[in-house]
């Protein structure tokens, strides 16, 4: 329910069957390191404007972890962290893996139907001792993106409290083509880490391989003393997959683009005649939608779904203490699946007048 029904990019399955023509099968090594950052570094400076040294690039075994550790190692130490809700739910347990505890702050919809960062609860939770906020740009599950504005607001509230802003930015890629999607790092260098990877938008999540960015010189010092060679856990296939991804995939992560565009428009029609009283605000970025079932009078919509339309979507309630009565939809699927998907729901629920 977390990936693309689209496969493998060509290109990437391509440098793959050569690694194991070639038997590089073997522990990470300097120059794959080298090779995945350097391409990352160009991915990243044509699609976001961002200029980064391949040598302030490291690599971690996946996003959530490359999280952990800048929270280990880069904040003051045994400092609580501040999670932004409804948010991806495995930072929960990373939070707990840390040894650190969480200051949930639960965000909810404005005017504008958009999830918004609560700046001013953020402040409090870093004014009570929290060292650190885990910003997810774009925010999973609402598929927000959030404009310069509203990360030079948090990334100052963070700095006022000596605090640091560790950024997942793993969704960036999958950016709506009217979206202009904007690197947290190019706005607060010094305050942010940056954390992400090649596996959301090409479908390479099992081959653990992310990358922490690291723009403050302060950081790269401490990380590198500690990450010794023996200590960073990354896997060949996935520095091999990731080069390959934001180097040779471009073409076909805009193809997917193109389809999630596409499936965005027919999933806004469906919901509309099909399903009028589902709250719902298209997201910005990825390919997930947060559904708001509550006027149904469902608090768990996907147990709901699951049984009586056997479709299944992620329940809300992992997401955060306010995420009862919400689902997330991944409509990164064939238009005919997703059409099927809409109208066995609404067949399920019909409105909550007829219920």
């Amino acid at each position: 329910m977390a990936e693309m029904d689209y496969g493998l990019a060509p290109p990437i399955a391509a440098s793959l069957h050569a690694a194991v023509d070639r038997g590089d099968t073997g522990y990470h090594y300097p120059s794959a390191g080298l090779r995945a950052a350097r391409a990352a570094c160009g991915f990243w400076a044509d699609r976001f404007r961002w200029d980064v040294s391949p040598e302030r690039v490291f690599a971690a075994p996946d996003v959530v972890e490359g999280i952990r550790r800048a929270i280990v190692h880069l904040t003051t130490p045994g400092s609580p962290v501040v999670l932004h809700t409804p948010v991806y739910y495995p930072f929960f347990s990373m939070v707990e893996r840390a040894g650190r505890t969480m200051v949930e702050v639960s965000c909810r919809p404005g005017p504008d139907g958009r999830y918004h960062l609560d700046i001013d609860a953020i402040d409090r939770a870093l004014a009570g001792g929290a060292g650190s906020v885990v910003l997810c740009n774009p925010w999973n599950p609402t598929g927000r993106s959030f404009t310069v504005e509203e990360i030079a607001e948090v990334a100052a509230v963070a700095s006022k409290h000596s605090a640091r802003l560790i950024v997942d930015e793993v969704h960036a890629p999958l950016t709506r083509s009217d979206v202009d999607h904007t690197v947290a790092a190019t706005v607060a260098p010094d305050t942010v880490v940056t954390v992400t990877s090649a596996s959301k938008a090409w479908n390479l999540p099992g081959l653990k391989c992310a990358q922490v960015v690291l723009t403050n010189d302060d950081d790269v010092a401490v990380w590198s003393d500690y990450y010794t060679p023996e200590k960073v856990g990354v896997g060949t296939f996935g520095l091999i997959a990731n080069a390959a991804a934001y180097t040779e995939g471009r073409a076909w992560l805009d193809d997917v683009l193109r389809r999630l565009d596409a499936n965005q428009e027919v999933l806004e029609e469906l919901l509309d005649g099909l399903l009028p009283d589902l709250v719902y605000s298209p997201p910005q970025a990825t390919y997930l939608a947060w559904l708001d079932f509550r006027a149904y009078g469902l608090d768990n919509p996907a147990a709901h779904l699951l049984e009586r339309a056997r479709v299944a979507l992620t329940e809300g309630d992992p997401f955060g203490r306010d995420a009862s009565g919400y689902a997330r939809l991944n409509f990164a699927t064939s238009p005919e699946i997703l059409v099927e998907i809409v109208e066995r729901i609404a067949a399920t629920l019909g409105s909550p007048g007829n219920r």
